[in-house]
């Protein structure tokens, strides 16, 4: 009975039987099946299903709110008896960004399995803010910021890992058809690409002599993919808003040039989240001791 709750938390988080499925490690058919016996065993319904999104009923958002604490709770409880063993055993799990993940965690990973062979990492790259971080122990995510920045309310715990300049930057050949644009607004009339999750929306901001400039510009592509904006700017698409660590061999060659040179631009962090735990399991203490290290010995020596 008690799995079968934990997986009706899982669908209630996430609003799918398939999505929670493959979050509690079993099949979706197997899941539904689950509910269906829940529903049986306590003789009322608990969710409404729809073609778009499974919701919880009143019974079963009461249920969700009763158990999802106690559940946490049990969790608790577990980690606290594993934590007695003080050994680097089990599942650490990460949503990382995959910019990060290329340049950093596949080495990071790497690195902490030759010393810690008995832990395993399930890790999912995404571009998108994990919104369940409850199925993951951390998070790694990344944003522009930049002077006034105000970071969003979050119940979470964030550690700044690593920060870059963001460069607005396109090739020489755009400029030579289309002209380079002297001021922030003129990137309205610009082929702008665009990532969300790269930069914070479709807003850039630049800073001159105190003052700043938010511009929404125009977005001619939109993609979650760092890499794939640069090679479109590259091959004279438009102008790219990018990490200065991911173009450098680019400035230096001047396949991408830098434009706006007399504007500061916003900085672009990788940033670790982790909810609040009274007792985090050892392997996620260390794992994220180490991650913290490396991150900065790695960026040191660039």
């Amino acid at each position: 009975m008690l799995d079968k709750i934990v997986y009706f938390l899982h669908v209630v988080r996430t609003g799918s039987f398939s999505l929670a499925a493959k979050q509690y490690g079993i099949s979706a058919s197997a899941g539904s099946r689950w509910i269906i016996e829940l529903e049986e065993s306590m003789g009322i319904s608990l969710l409404k299903r729809s073609t778009r999104k499974v919701v919880p009923t009143q019974a079963g958002l009461r249920l969700y709110e009763r158990f999802d604490r106690i559940n946490g709770e049990i969790d608790e409880i577990f980690t606290e008896i594993q934590n007695l063993g003080n050994d680097d055993r089990g599942v650490i799990r990460i949503a990382s960004t995959p910019l990060f993940a290329k340049y950093f965690l596949g080495t990071i990973v790497g690195e902490y399995l030759q010393q810690h062979p008995h832990v395993t990492f399930r890790i999912l790259e995404t571009a998108f803010d994990m919104d369940h971080i409850d199925e993951i122990d951390f998070a790694i995510r990344a944003s522009a910021i930049y002077q006034g920045f105000q970071e969003k309310d979050s119940l979470l715990v964030k550690r700044s890992l690593l920060k870059y300049p963001l460069m607005a930057c396109c090739s020489p050949e755009y400029i030579a058809k289309y002209g380079e644009p002297e001021l922030p607004e003129d990137l309205r009339r610009h082929n702008c690409l665009y990532a969300s999750t790269l930069v914070g929306g479709n807003k850039w901001v630049f800073e001159r002599d105190g003052e700043m400039t938010t511009v929404d510009i125009a977005q001619t592509v939109e993609v979650e993919d760092s890499q794939f904006i640069k090679t479109v700017a590259m091959n004279g698409g438009g102008i790219g808003y990018l990490p200065v660590r991911l173009i450098e061999e680019e400035l230096k060659q001047e396949s991408l040039v830098p434009i706006l040179r007399e504007y500061t631009n916003s900085e672009f962090e990788f940033s670790l989240y982790y909810r609040p735990r009274r007792q985090m399991p050892v392997r996620c203490v260390n794992f994220k001791d180490y991650l913290i290290k490396r991150v900065r010995e790695i960026s040191e020596t660039e």
